[in-house]
């Protein structure tokens, strides 16, 4: 699927570079963000949110585990109706603490997202401004999230717009501060 995206993208652009000249340039937003401070610092946020929640499951987990086991022990002694009723409660306990572990997880990525957003959107304007800086009409990504090469060649590395985006970025953080 993804070569078929690849491919579609690189024939759309080959279609529109036949019929008009297309400057266009390229980027790599990971390198960019892997060298902004505050980046490092939400991640440590994150990070430290995600132990936490970690932890606190970790200990449901385990006193889940501890009263299965209790459980097991003692069944062989338990009435029918108790047992099945001892059960269903460990069935109950069990999915609530995967529905709570899905809300930590999506937590997580919301407040991942919350915290990056204003430093994506500062890696936008960059990118925008440069692309009309230096007249480009596309500017692609160096790669995909998967690690995907967008670019598999470029003949002039003047292409590449991640340094100055990168310094433009580092440029408005400071003059936000």
């Amino acid at each position: 699927m993804k070569k078929y995206i690849t491919t579609l993208v690189f024939s759309v652009i080959l279609a529109v570079t036949a019929s008009a000249q297309i400057k266009i340039g390229y980027m790599n937003p990971n390198q960019v963000l892997a060298q902004l401070e505050e980046v490092s610092a939400i991640e440590t946020q994150i990070n430290d949110l995600a132990a936490q929640r970690d932890e606190m499951l970790a200990k449901k987990a385990t006193q889940l585990q501890q009263d299965y086991l209790a459980y097991e022990e003692g069944k062989s002694v338990m009435a029918a109706a108790a047992r099945e009723q001892k059960e269903q409660e460990l069935i109950d306990r069990d999915s609530q603490l995967q529905e709570e572990q899905q809300t930590y997880i999506n937590e997580i990525r919301q407040k991942r997202a919350q915290l990056l957003q204003p430093v994506m959107e500062r890696l936008d304007n960059a990118i925008q401004a440069i692309a009309k800086e230096q007249g480009l009409d596309l500017v692609l990504n160096e790669g995909t999230t998967y690690g995907d090469a967008i670019v598999f060649y470029t003949s002039d590395e003047k292409l590449n717009i991640t340094a100055q985006v990168l310094e433009r970025v580092k440029a408005k953080n400071t003059q936000s501060n």
